[in-house]
C-alpha cells in the first residue's frame, strides 16, 4: 500500500487529467451497461410482431416507428461511448506518460545521490534496468491495465444491478463466477508472483552482464576469458527463460479455468432462460440481455487473468524502483567550513572494510604540510581505497582523518572534493607504481 502512495505522489501533478480519464471510463461503462437492454427490446419488438403477423391478429405489422426510435438511442449510445473511449485515451496516456517522465528524472537525481557504495553493490547494468526496463514495464502496465482494470471493476458492478432487474434467481447463479474466478486467479497469482519478480531480477542481471561484457570487451580477449564470459551469459539467459516461461505459463492458464467455468453457467443459464420465455414469465429480448450481461461479468476477470502478467511484471517494476528511490542517499551537512590543506593531514587509527570485510587495520599516517608521500603498492593493496576515504566517498568503520585540526566528517564533501579534486586521478597513476 505504501508502494501505491509513493508513486501516486508523481501521478498527483496530473490528476485532473486522471480523474477525467476515470469519469470517462465511467461514461464508456455506463453506455455498454444500458445498450444491451435496448437491444433486447428490439428483439421483442420483433419477436411479438412476427407472432402476432403469423397468429393473424387484424392490423399486425412491424411497427417501424417504434423499431427507429430504439435504434436512434442504441446510435446515440454507441457514439456516446466511443467519444468517452477517445477522450479517456487522450487523457490517461497525457497523465501517464507525464508522471513516468517525471519518474525517470526522480531516478537520474537519485543515482547522483548515492553514495559510492551503492555502485559497489550493484552493476551498472542493474542500476541502467532500473531506469529502462523497469520503468518502461510499470508504463505499459498503467497504459494498457489500468484503464481495462477500472472499466472491467465497473462493469462488474453494473452488469448485476442490470441483471438484477430481469432474474434475481438466474443472477444469483450467474455470481458464482465470481468467487470461482477470484479463488482460481488467488491461487494461480500466489505460485506466479515469485517468478514474474524472479524474470524482472534476472533481466537486470542480464543487462549487467552484457553492459559489463562489453565495456570489458578488450580485457576479455587480453586474458582470454570467451568462453568463460559466454558460459556466463548462457547461465544467466537461461535463467532468464526459465523464470520468464514459468511466469507467463502460470498467468495464462487463468483465462481457460474461467472460461470453463463461464461456459459451464451461461449452459445452465440458457436452460432456465428457455424454460422461463416458454411459461412466458421471461420475454426473448430479456433472456438475450441477460446472457450479454453474463459477459460483462465474466469480461472483468478474464481481463484480470490476461492481463495477470503485466499487472505482476508492473507489480514486480514497481518494487524495484521505489527501492532505489528508497535508498539512503549520501548525507552530507549544509555548512562550508573554510579549511585549507597549509596544515598537517593524520590518519589516526583508521580501520576500513567493504561489506564488513575489515582491510584497513588500525592505520596511523602523519602527513606534514608540503611533504611529498608516494602510496606505492600491488592492486588491491588500497591506494584508491585510502584516497576514497580522504574524498569521503566512503566513511571509516573507526578511527578519524584529521584536516587543519578539523575531522573531515565535520567537513562537507563538496568542500573535500574541491580540494582533493586531482587526487582521485593521481590513483590512477600510483595503482601501477
Amino acid at each position: 500500500m505504501d508502494n501505491i502512495k509513493q508513486l501516486w505522489g508523481f501521478l498527483k501533478p496530473y490528476k485532473w487529467y486522471f480523474f477525467m480519464a476515470l469519469l470517462m471510463i465511467i461514461i464508456t461503462c455506463f453506455a455498454l451497461s444500458i445498450s444491451p437492454n435496448y437491444e433486447g427490446d428490439l428483439t421483442s419488438l420483433l419477436m411479438a410482431n412476427a407472432t402476432d403477423i403469423m397468429n393473424g391478429v387484424d392490423n399486425a405489422h412491424v411497427d417501424f416507428d417504434v423499431f427507429f426510435d430504439i435504434v436512434k438511442i442504441l446510435i446515440s449510445i454507441y457514439i456516446l461511448k466511443t467519444i468517452s473511449q477517445s477522450i479517456t485515451t487522450i487523457t490517461l496516456t497525457y497523465s501517464i506518460q507525464s508522471a513516468m517522465h517525471d519518474l525517470r528524472n526522480a531516478l537520474l537525481e537519485k543515482v547522483r545521490k548515492l553514495p559510492v557504495s551503492y555502485f559497489d553493490k550493484h552493476h551498472n547494468g542493474d542500476v541502467l534496468s532500473y531506469i529502462t526496463n523497469d520503468v518502461d514495464t510499470l508504463s505499459t502496465a498503467l497504459q494498457q491495465t489500468l484503464s481495462e482494470l477500472i472499466r472491467g471493476s465497473l462493469m462488474l458492478i453494473l452488469g448485476i444491478i442490470m441483471m438484477l432487474r430481469i432474474n434475481v434467481t438466474m443472477t444469483l447463479l450467474v455470481l458464482l463466477i465470481i468467487p470461482l474466478g477470484l479463488i482460481i486467479t488467488r491461487i494461480d497469482i500466489h505460485f506466479s508472483q515469485a517468478k514474474f519478480n524472479g524474470q524482472q531480477e534476472k533481466l537486470a542481471e542480464l543487462n549487467a552482464t552484457i553492459t559489463e561484457m562489453y565495456t570489458g570487451y578488450k580485457e576479455i580477449l587480453l586474458f582470454n576469458k570467451q568462453e568463460s564470459a559466454i558460459e556466463q551469459f548462457k547461465s544467466i539467459n537461461e535463467e532468464l527463460r526459465d523464470n520468464a516461461f514459468m511466469a507467463q505459463f502460470l498467468s495464462s492458464i487463468i483465462s481457460p479455468c474461467i472460461s470453463l467455468v463461464t461456459y459451464i453457467i451461461i449452459g445452465s443459464i440458457g436452460f432456465m432462460g428457455c424454460m422461463n420465455v416458454i411459461k412466458g414469465t421471461m420475454l426473448v429480448g430479456e433472456l438475450q440481455a441477460f446472457v450479454r450481461y453474463i459477459w460483462n461479468v465474466n469480461d472483468p476477470i478474464s481481463q484480470v487473468s490476461q492481463l495477470s502478467s503485466q499487472v505482476q511484471s508492473a507489480f514486480a517494476a514497481m518494487y524495484r524502483i521505489l527501492t532505489l528511490l528508497n535508498e539512503q542517499e549520501e548525507y552530507d551537512i549544509n555548512e562550508s567550513k573554510a579549511i585549507s590543506i597549509n596544515e598537517s593531514i593524520d590518519f589516526h587509527d583508521l580501520c576500513f572494510g567493504y561489506n564488513d570485510t575489515e582491510i584497513i587495520h588500525h592505520l596511523n599516517l602523519h602527513i606534514k604540510s608540503g611533504q611529498t608521500v608516494a602510496i606505492v603498492g600491488p592492486t588491491g593493496s588500497g591506494k584508491t581505497t585510502l584516497i576514497s576515504l580522504l574524498l569521503r566517498f566512503y566513511d571509516s568503520i573507526s578511527g578519524s582523518i584529521i584536516i587543519d585540526s578539523v575531522d573531515i566528517k565535520d567537513i562537507p564533501r563538496e568542500d573535500l572534493r574541491k580540494m582533493f579534486g586531482f587526487a582521485r586521478n593521481m590513483v590512477i597513476s600510483w595503482q601501477y607504481l
